[in-house]
């Protein structure tokens, strides 16, 4: 039967840990202070053995999250939020996880979705999917400073989140759920802020969020002046068909009609 119960010894040193790094700890740091009590061979086995039992989960390769009831172990109380900044501190949750957050997204996911600049990279902890998508620099704006459980966490704005949505994934599905969330929560969003976050995007952006204004009935001047300064067209998603000669943008009306029913 595996033991699961601390020693006195250990109970003091995971407290000290908690106290100088915090719960989510890396390999080294926790090292520099079990070898103020035991040898360094004697660390490792220690570290390995309260690891076993239960008390320290790997997030990562280096990098561990210190459980404090065990009886919390299988599904940990820490939230995913501040373990996704921990694995990558350069980086600002978005799309789903941030519309989650602000009340505007109720469907239930085990995804955590951050942007950063280095790499696109998928983490499983616990049964969870961290994942991490790549973005250039010129787009990596729009996100704001949240405290959750001691840490600060960068957190997309609402505007910047549904913009992520149609810069990152050229589909009918992210289409019409930004649709579906401007409409629902049309008294909430900055308009004057998305306009604006749009604008230090390309022109098919402008074009789809002119279009997008204009099927609610919010002021698009701002973004058609700008459009106009550019050729060519634009397309909304990849099966668009239909031409708005306005926008010069490629258009599914589905979009529109649907709203968003049946997205999974």
């Amino acid at each position: 039967m595996k033991n699961t119960i601390l020693s006195e010894k250990d109970a003091k040193i995971i407290e000290k840990i908690i106290l100088k790094f915090g719960r989510i700890v890396a390999i080294n740091d926790m090292l520099s202070v079990f070898t103020e009590e035991y040898s360094k061979a004697s660390a490792h086995n220690r570290i390995q053995m309260l690891a076993r039992a239960g008390w320290f989960l790997r997030i990562k390769n280096g990098l561990y999250l210190i459980i404090e009831n065990l009886s919390s172990r299988s599904t940990s109380d820490m939230p995913l939020l501040v373990i996704s900044e921990a694995l990558n501190k350069d980086s600002y949750i978005s799309l789903d996880t941030a519309l989650n957050y602000y009340g505007m997204f109720d469907q239930y996911t085990k995804n955590v979705t951050a942007i950063n600049l280095k790499f696109s990279k998928n983490y499983k902890f616990q049964g969870n999917n961290l994942k991490f998508i790549k973005i250039t620099k010129k787009y990596y704006f729009g996100f704001t400073q949240i405290r959750l459980d001691g840490k600060i966490i960068n957190m997309a704005t609402e505007e910047k989140a549904l913009l992520d949505f149609l810069y990152l994934d050229n589909n009918f599905y992210s289409a019409s759920l930004v649709y579906e969330k401007l409409k629902e929560h049309k008294n909430d969003i900055d308009f004057d802020k998305l306009r604006e976050y749009a604008l230090k995007f390309g022109v098919s952006m402008q074009r789809k969020i002119g279009w997008l204004f204009d099927e609610l009935e919010i002021n698009s001047e701002k973004l058609l002046a700008n459009s106009k300064k550019h050729l060519g067209y634009s397309r909304f998603t990849k099966e668009s068909e239909k031409f708005n000669a306005k926008w010069r943008l490629y258009y599914d009306d589905r979009i529109i009609k649907q709203g968003g029913v049946g997205l999974i």
